[in-house]
């Protein structure tokens, strides 16, 4: 069929016109752009310097051993006592029984040592034939059923063990032995009452006691708890417990 030429000109303005249309709708729905914003820098981290695992802390070094410990006291016995005065049996039964006792009591050993020294010079088998007091502590029979030790002290280790046990006793019966190791060997040596006296300035030289005169100074003594003490710090290598006082 052929169009006439009003007909052709009409059918192109018509496809114009939608092709128009179209291109407007096609701007209408289109999004505007948005602008893109540029991400901001981040920070520079510095690692530290170092082994990236933890360290762990250098354990302390352990503490001698009781075959050790005892070695050590019978060296230390040999030392402050001729041998010709101990024989070897006793000496190194000494030092088996003081490292053992104060381990099972949780006393110190270099004490122990000092105290054993001053009381009997370090002889396991001492008695005293006129108080009767016994091992290498000079145990009194008072003494011993104080702390329940049977009387008489029969074996090295109990005559060790009662002069132990009766030390941690007078430094809890008396407050003035709670943080004094001097009084108490004071106490241990004098008796409680005796101690009072002596504290009191109602004792003299003119006493018996040798362990009173001796911390009065009177002449031909030697003071016995500074001796307790001095021969203890003489001995470091035997410091196992700390003390309770000076």
């Amino acid at each position: 069929m052929k169009l006439s030429a009003a007909s052709q000109k009409k059918l192109m303005l018509g496809i114009v016109a939608a092709g128009a249309v179209a291109v407007l709708a096609s701007r209408a729905v289109r999004p505007a752009a948005v602008p893109m914003r540029s991400s901001p820098a981040l920070p520079v981290v510095t690692l530290p310097a170092g082994p990236t695992t933890p360290t762990r802390p250098t354990p302390a070094p352990a503490g001698p051993t009781r075959a050790q410990l005892i070695d050590r006291c019978e060296q230390a016995i040999l030392k402050e006592v001729p041998l010709r005065r101990l024989s070897p049996v006793a000496t190194r039964t000494l030092a088996l029984q003081l490292v053992t006792v104060c381990e099972e009591e949780g006393y110190p050993l270099d004490l122990a040592f000092g105290h054993a020294y001053a009381e009997s010079a370090l002889d396991l088998n001492a008695v005293n034939r006129s108080s009767g007091a016994a091992g290498p502590l000079q145990v009194t029979k008072i003494a011993a059923d104080q702390v329940g030790a049977a009387w008489p002290l029969t074996t090295p280790a109990a005559k060790v063990r009662a002069g132990i046990r009766y030390m941690k006793w007078a430094r809890s019966a008396y407050p003035e032995c709670a943080a004094s190791v001097r009084e108490t060997l004071r106490h241990y040596g004098m008796g409680r009452g005796n101690w009072l006296n002596y504290r009191r300035g109602e004792l003299t030289c003119a006493t018996s006691l040798s362990v009173t005169r001796a911390e009065l100074g009177c002449p031909g003594t030697r003071p016995y708890s500074a001796t307790v003490i001095a021969i203890a710090q003489r001995h470091p290598e035997l410091r196992t417990t700390s003390w309770w006082g000076s």
